[in-house]
């Protein structure tokens, strides 16, 4: 039986998992886009409907989490990285079909 840690939840995954993208994309448009404004280039990306194919990308950064709460032996905080991967997912496939 492994002892349970306090990172070791579903809601740290969950929560990380959530915001990794977030930052990934926020990262993409200060290094690439600074120049323009956030609600502008929000707008244009939006415009050229490539908003969902960018934030789809933004979302394999969770892959490295997910195998660094896999190899501390954090499955429940694994979990919650896969459960907010698959948010991303259904939320891209939903905005795809309307």
């Amino acid at each position: 039986m492994r002892k349970s840690t306090r990172y070791d939840r579903i809601f740290t995954g969950w929560i990380i998992g959530i915001i990794a993208p977030l930052i990934i994309f926020l990262i993409v448009y200060q290094v690439k886009y600074s120049e323009m404004n956030l609600s502008v280039y929000l707008r244009n990306i939006w415009q050229m409907k490539i908003f969902l194919k960018i934030l789809s990308l933004c979302v394999f950064p969770n892959l490295g989490f997910f195998f660094f709460f896999y190899r501390l032996k954090y499955d429940m905080a694994a979990r919650g990285v896969i459960m907010a991967t698959f948010m991303y997912a259904f939320a891209v496939l939903i905005a795809k079909v309307m």
